[in-house]
């Protein structure tokens, strides 16, 4: 199934789980004697990804969402969620004007597009392993593979992410988690990088991102 239609059942009928989801999330909650409730944060639409990931030039590969001080703003807003789930049909620029998506995304155009938060929006998405929200993904990682969605998410890095990079469509970045997302190494691809750090980028994933960029026209 296309990802982008995998993920629709949630865009149009408002889920905040998928439902491919559902069975294993009751099972771990079984499993582990603990409410995944207290994990993961369903208040929130989904966010397998952030930005237009249909025609992004560069996808960021992160563990999962966060949730901060600015997510019970977000949760109250039927607006702001509104927004959020119409992230899901791919073509949508990062949300930047949201709550806690604006603090997220300001330093990485600060790194990336030289504070550029518009035009950095329009040409970056961010790619999320688990769609669901938490405040601490070391707590999940333990378990958030056997999820369903997990695995869609994993075969479209596969399947058309890495082509993508190969054939120098876009430039494949991945930030965190790359154990669990399974590339650790950049497969002698030019564009797919590494970024070896926990927090922001190196100052190498810096320089490929802005080389790129001139490479392709964005400015």
């Amino acid at each position: 199934m296309d990802f982008f239609e995998y993920w629709n059942s949630c865009l149009a009928m408002g889920l905040t789980k998928h439902p491919d989801d559902l069975v294993v999330l009751d099972e771990l909650h079984h499993d582990l004697n603990k409410a995944i409730d207290c994990e993961f944060e369903f208040g929130l639409p989904p966010g397998p990804f952030f930005g237009p990931l249909k025609t992004a030039k560069i996808v960021l590969c992160y563990a999962n969402p966060s949730r901060d001080e600015s997510t019970a703003e977000v949760v109250a807003s039927t607006a702001l969620k509104e927004r959020l789930f119409a992230q899901l049909d791919g073509l949508q620029s990062y949300p930047y004007q949201i709550p806690g998506w604006d603090k997220w995304f300001k330093p990485v155009a600060n790194s990336l597009f030289d504070g550029n938060c518009e035009l950095a929006s329009k040409h970056i998405s961010v790619f999320n392993l688990v769609p669901y929200a938490s405040t601490n993904m070391d707590q999940v990682q333990s378990f958030a593979t056997s999820l369903p969605s997990v695995w869609a998410a994993q075969e479209y890095l596969r399947r058309t992410l890495i082509p993508q990079a190969l054939r120098e469509e876009i430039l494949l970045v991945m930030c965190r988690s790359s154990q669990l997302w399974g590339l650790q190494t950049p497969h002698r691809a030019n564009n797919i990088v590494i970024n070896k750090t926990r927090i922001g980028f190196t100052d190498d994933t810096k320089m490929q991102v802005k080389l790129w960029c001139r490479q392709i026209g964005i400015n």
